[in-house]
């Protein structure tokens, strides 16, 4: 296998001998195991040859299904923070809250 990368900034197509053809997009590279189209790409100044690939049976291939990480969407918060925050709103709440004594009773006399 050999790598084939296109240097133009259009897309080229390729027919191989089986009638097959592949796609290189605009800078793309692409392995390539034909001979006959690794002659004809050699002879274009459209693409570059670069070394061996490696064999097709080395390698592990792509991590599929595994799991994304974990969004961290807001900073964590220090303790410090929490705290004087629950004691401030515990300072409005004291403030804002009415005394009993002056509902109305729900009971009809």
């Amino acid at each position: 296998m050999v790598k084939i990368t296109n240097l133009t900034k259009r897309e080229l197509r390729r027919r191989l001998p089986n009638g097959q053809s592949i796609k290189f997009g605009p800078g793309a590279t692409v392995e390539v195991t034909s001979q006959r189209l690794l002659a004809e790409l050699k002879a274009s100044r459209a693409f570059t040859v670069e070394d061996e690939a490696g064999s097709p049976d080395v390698g592990g291939g792509l991590k599929t299904h595994s799991r994304p990480p974990k969004a961290r969407r807001t900073s964590a918060k220090s303790k410090k923070e929490v705290s004087l925050k629950s004691k401030l709103q515990k300072k409005v709440d004291r403030v804002l809250k009415k005394p009993k004594g002056l509902r109305k009773s729900k009971r009809a006399d």
